[in-house]
């Protein structure tokens, strides 16, 4: 049933960790910008360091494809399909090459690297360029326009001569990184501008290109000899190791040996820079060792990986003719297959197990080999370039390569988390590892009697995550659905519904425009990769990249994920067994009969872009459903990139309900009930609307086939109603325009316009935890889904949606605001309440208990509490409540209607200021009021008669917005009383209705209720609300909680006030989670948040400060939801010593409790409170129970 006012109420634990993404709004007005991932930390970029070391030896005039110049032509471009002729000059290939990728501000926007260069002759005089150093034009600067035009006029100079003295140039890249540090050096903050500070953080690159093999004077030393007892300098020992083969040489004086002296030597001492270098990502994400050549080698001395955190310098080696990739004198080494870059089979695995060793270098032809033994050592790649358009693309790779790793790393530092759902039957974890891929899971625990939990039998102590990614996981078996928008029947804009999710030629499952979408990449650009994208968001792994994203090559084109499973951020695991909603009407017990041994599910929405459906008694899936609205984006789950940009997709709440789909007069005598289980689902942060399903039939645990299947699709897809933020909507003015929108199409796109961006969690029935009161048998006798319409929707403005579930399936919408829209311009008072607003999720109170709602409370983001009414049969009457005179009556959603209350409150610094909007996100909690008032003016005599009404409490608050969780306004828990009398109506009594008249006649119920005018439903003002605190200084601290008390020593005389509001005393503190009244009591258990936040580190100044997370602060609160007092009882054992006395507890009512969720359990005479600690573990405290069950109010003490 709904929220009734006559039962009593079970506490229920519930998550609300907000956060969303971005969508589109009106011009004029400012859609929230909502977060794309959980908090955590943010780096701001720092460019590195590039030094491109290019040779202008003689050969470089040569052709490309001989040793000679015999037959040489000049062209300076390619050919119209991007190769050049054989016979083009080296040099005309060089140049063009490095313009393509200099004048690229894609890759190399301004302020993306600082660059410097170098040649090996300087044959063309270009200032500087013989020789990197301090100061000269050439030396390492910012890439600005002024940069860029100088490294372009060094190109243009370029002019082929002499030898091909090469390790020149490796020695002056060493060595000018290790110059003394001043404004000019490579440290500097801008180089010739800012000395300090000089980053320790700062990674640097050295691009060395070559057409041949090197001659000349040579110098270096032993740099990579493991013998000589070299440790690096974080500690590790390189000497005698045996994983250290694929490095050392015998020999001394190899390029080799200075690629090695620039990554294992720090450039400049610790103590001079400020900050470190870290490992990237992808070492972070390495397995712990690798099989190569039968070696396990750890992913420190693994060549594809850089562990270094120390100053150093990474070393690009690109190799540019025949000259430069073979090496007759050493043919027994043999190249790897790959190589554009060098790839890591051949003889490399012989050089990383010993089996071969490097050669000395004493003879030309074999030094080309030492190109690749550097680039090994240095940690960077080896391009071996056959064809002249390999050139550019090695350039463009080794640059990509170098943007990926600099990108600051949201993916592999944010927090991970988790969720937990639990129900009678046992306690399901949600978890999620950023870490990992974004790799998430559920695992399943069963809880005894004590309150400790074991794994839950069945499972196997497995994951659904381990079962996905199971060896021989067959993924073409896996039931997955979708929905095609194809329209089928043009009159009535009939869609095609539920479909496969797999690839087809032609509509037969998606529609041609949503395999479009399939078809986009990140960047915006177009290929025919949609088939395969598809198949990766179903699990196919094929085309997945296996190194760093730069290096994946065509054939493998998507990110590497560690399992098949996305994270699981913000949707709470739903549980669905037996039927257990407990109806008494027609056909369920029936229903419930037939479904006793139904399968036993859990569903959960996940930012794999998909609703999983899991059976609870082993793991495995059975069902999953990718929503119309995420396709749009839903490829971008192979972007390489995405682990630094994680996105959210199926990131909302599901919730089930037993739904009487039967057509026709439920009270008919031959109506047919026809009972389903439906789901209904939200996007959350992947988008805006929702989505049912019907799970009626999942399968037995006999076991006995269900329903579930490809063949069944549009039977199980009931409904769709997700959109993507991006997509186009009509604004509320062109939808009601006539002359715009035909009057057929109004409605549809109205609804389009109110649907927004759903977060909130399903709303429990208190006393029946497996059911939500949501989905709900509405007083017209029809089905319904109740939700508010959420956030960044176009209208802006707050909706209550009643979507129903059976017969036509209509949406009813009761907009709070009525017809009005934004002015032009908007007026940002008047157009508050319709400008960036949303419902929030709804309370529903069956006045009555005949199990339908007639009332339903929700709060909004400016902070208005929206009371609405449903009682009457005709649901054209339903709408907003009216006060006064006018109460029995609702706006029918044509005018605004005027809020219950709404809350503002002021600064941290003025708190009682109380101008700003403070926003609802959290549903209301309704008590009746069981309270009496002295309405005998004379101070002598007493005339006792009770309050009446409900006692609607709210807190406030939000964390949905980028900016929110930095937000120190002022936020506050309110309990206010809505006044308003009802009495039986109908010809059975059956209904209810709102007493408003100010002189009832004796006859009428209402009379013993509205004595005077007075009396009628009244709105409340902050003015009639009496104030309580929370004083700053706890009162006590045991095992790093504190404990405080709450101070409400004015009395709430209820013939002047209408309720209490409590500012929450923490800097930042909000209320995200449904109150809950503790053990059936008057208690409200309000469990609060200060909310993790990422640093706030401007990403514009370049610094090595991490940022950081400051993680969730968590509060629980027990206050009476009547009068805002603290419990006559005390239930909290502040000192420890396992009692519970007023005096020796000081009375606290209030704890700091571990940050996440929170779950109660009875046991024996206390509730034990459970939450988790940082390490995992339980936290438990165990609170008193009330005394005895307070007297349950019924709908008569309304009266």
């Amino acid at each position: 049933m709904p929220h009734s006012t006559r039962n009593s109420a079970h506490f229920k634990k519930s998550l609300i960790a907000l956060a969303v993404t971005a969508a589109f709004a009106p011009h004029g007005v400012w859609a929230l910008d909502f977060a794309q991932s959980p908090p955590g930390t943010v780096e701001p970029y720092v460019a590195p360091n590039v030094i491109i070391s290019v040779d202008d030896s003689g050969s470089m005039d040569f052709r490309l494809d001989q040793e000679n110049a015999t037959g040489a032509t000049n062209g300076t471009v390619p050919n119209g399909d991007g190769t050049w002729p054989v016979t083009s000059r080296r040099m005309n290939v060089l140049k063009y090459a490095l313009k393509q990728v200099i004048n690229d501000t894609t890759l190399l926007p301004d302020g993306k690297i600082r660059l410097g260069w170098q040649t090996l002759h300087n044959n063309g005089n270009s200032p500087g360029a013989k020789n990197i150093n301090n100061g000269n034009v050439n030396s390492i600067r910012q890439l600005n326009t002024t940069q860029r035009s100088n490294f372009l006029s060094f190109i243009n100079s370029l002019s082929p001569g002499n030898g091909t003295p090469s390790h020149l140039m490796m020695s002056q890249a060493d060595t000018y990184m290790r110059q003394p540090l001043d404004v000019n050096s490579a440290w500097a903050a801008v180089p010739g501008t800012t000395a300090t500070p000089y980053l320790g953080c700062r990674r640097n690159y050295h691009i060395y290109m070559t057409d041949g093999r090197w001659n000349g004077a040579v110098s270096g030393g032993s740099q990579d000899d493991n013998t000589a007892g070299k440790i690096l300098p974080d500690g590790t020992a390189y000497a005698n190791n045996a994983f250290t083969r694929l490095y050392h040489d015998a020999h001394a004086n190899t390029l080799a040996d200075w690629a090695f002296r620039s990554w294992s030597e720090r450039l400049q001492p610790a103590a001079s820079l400020t900050g470190a270098v870290t490992p990237i990502a992808e070492y972070d994400q390495a397995p712990a060792t690798e099989m190569i050549g039968g070696v396990a080698l750890p992913k420190y001395w693994n060549p594809k990986y850089n562990p270094a955190n120390w100053a150093h310098m990474v070393t690009y080696t690109i190799g540019f003719s025949s000259l430069a990739y073979t090496w007759p004198g050493a043919a027994t080494i043999i190249r790897p297959t790959q190589m554009v870059p060098f790839g890591y089979d051949g003889s490399f695995p012989n050089l990383v197990n010993g089996t071969q060793t490097w050669p000395a270098m004493s003879n030309e032809n074999r030094r080309s080999l030492d190109l690749w033994h550097s680039a090994l050592n240095g940690r960077g790649r080896f391009f071996a370039v056959e064809q002249g358009d390999d050139l550019e693309k090695a350039f463009r790779l080794i640059i990509q390569q170098i943007n990926t790793q600099n990108e600051p790393d949201r993916g592999s530092t944010a927090t991970s988390g988790s969720n937990v759902s639990r129900n009678d039957v046992g306690k399901y974890v949600a978890n999620y590892v950023p870490k990992e891929g974004w790799k998430g899971w559920v695992e399943a625990e069963t809880v005894k009697t004590d309150g400790t939990t074991i794994p839950a039998a069945g499972w196997n102590g497995k994951t659904t995550a381990d079962l996905l990614d199971a060896t021989g996981f067959a993924v073409g078996s896996r039931l997955i659905l979708s929905y095609s928008d194809q329209v089928t029947n043009a009159a009535t804009g009939q869609e095609k519904g539920g479909v496969p999710f797999k690839w087809a030629a032609d509509e037969s499952n998606l529609s041609t425009a949503q395999k479009a979408f399939l078809q986009l990449k990140s960047d915006g650009t177009t290929d025919t990769s949609g088939e395969d994208r598809l198949n990766y968001v179903r699990g196919d792994r094929s085309k997945e990249g296996v190194e760093s994203p730069p290096d994946y090559p065509a054939a493998k084109p998507f990110r590497e994920r560690k399992s098949r499973q996305g994270s699981i951020v913000n949707s709470d695991v739903w549980y669905v067994g037996a039927p257990v909603s407990n109806y008494s009407w027609k056909g369920y017990s029936a229903f419930t009969r037939a479904n006793k041994s139904r399968l036993p599910m859990i569903y959960v929405g996940g930012n794999d872009g998909m609703l999983h459906g899991f059976s609870a008694a082993d793991g495995t899936e059975k069902l999953a459903y990718v929503p119309r609205g995420i396709i749009p984006a839903v490829g971008r789950l192979s972007d390489p990139a995405f682990n630094q940009n994680h996105r959210y997709f199926v990131d909302g709440s599901p919730m089930t309900g037993d739904v009487d789909m039967g057509t026709g007069d439920p009270t008919d005598p031959v109506y047919a009930p026809n009972w389903h289980t439906l789901l209904v689902g939200t996007l959350g942060a992947g988008g805006k609307g929702y989505f049912v399903l019907d799970v009626t039939s999942p399968g037995t645990t006999a076991p006995a086939a269900g329903n579930f299947s490809e063949a069944n699709a549009q039977q199980l897809v009931v409904m769709d109603k997700t959109r993507h933020a991006t997509e186009a909507v009509a604004t509320v003015a062109v939808c009601e325009d006539a002359a715009v929108t035909p009057v057929a199409a109004k409605e549809t796109c109205l609804a389009a316009a109110d649907m927004g961006h759903i977060f909130g969690k399903p709303v429990m029935d208190e006393t029946n935890p497996q059911r939500t009161t949501q989905i709900v048998r509405m007083n017209n006798n029809r089905w319904a889904a109740v939700m508010g319409n959420g956030y960044n929707s176009k209208s802006g403005r707050p909706v209550l949606l009643v979507q129903y579930l059976d017969g036509d399936k209509k949406l009813l919408r009761l907009v709070a605001t009525g017809t009005q829209t934004p002015s032009t311009p908007i007026d940002p008072v008047a157009d508050a309440n319709v400008v960036d607003n949303g419902l929030s999720s709804p309370r529903l109170v069956d006045i009555n208990s005949d199990g339908r709602p007639d009332v339903v409370y929700a709060g909004d983001l400016k902070g208005n509490l929206w009371k609405f009414l449903v009682a009457d049969a005709n649901d054209a009457n339903w709408g907003v409540a009216r006060w006064g005179a006018s109460a029995a009556t609702t706006t029918n959603h044509t005018t605004s209607g005027v809020p219950l209350f709404t809350a503002k409150g002021g600064t941290e610094g003025s708190p009682d200021s109380r101008t700003l909007a403070q926003s609802i996100t959290a549903v209301p909690t309704v008590r009746a009021n069981d309270r009496k008032m002295d309405i005998d003016p004379s101070p002598t005599a007493e005339k006792m008669v009770a309050v009446g009404g409900m006692m609607v409490a709210f807190g406030t608050g939000r964390n949905v917005d980028k900016d929110d969780p930095q937000n120190a306004n002022k936020q506050t828990l309110y309990s206010v009383l809505d006044n308003t009398r009802y009495k039986l109506t109908g010809a059975k009594k059956d209904r209810i209705t709102v007493c408003a008249d100010g002189s009832p006649p004796a006859s009428d119920d209402c009379s013993k209720l509205v004595k005077s005018v007075a009396d009628l439903p009244t709105a409340v003002t902050q003015a009639s609300l009496v104030k309580r605190e929370i004083p700053a200084t706890s009162v006590n601290t045991r095992d790093g909680k504190q404990f405080w008390t709450v101070d409400a020593t004015t009395v709430l005389d209820w013939t002047t006030k209408k309720g209490w509001y409590l500012d929450l005393p923490e800097t930042r503190e909000r209320l995200l989670k449904p109150m809950d009244l503790y053990d059936s009591s008057n208690l409200l258990a309000a469990f609060s948040q200060v909310p993790a936040k990422g640093s706030r580190l401007d990403p514009s100044v370049e610094t090595c400060e991490a940022g950081s997370v400051d993680r969730e602060r968590q509060f629980m609160t027990l206050i009476n939801i009547m009068d805002g007092k603290r419990p006559s009882v005390q239930i909290l054992d502040t000192n420890g010593d396992g009692k519970y006395n007023l005096t020796t507890d000081q009375g606290a009512s209030r704890m700091s409790v571990m940050p996440g969720a929170q779950t109660m359990i009875k046991r024996g005479e206390k509730t034990r409170l459970t939450g988790k600690k940082l390490d995992g573990t339980d936290d438990n405290e165990d609170l008193a129970l009330m005394p005895e069950q307070s007297m349950r109010p019924s709908w008569r003490q309304l009266r």
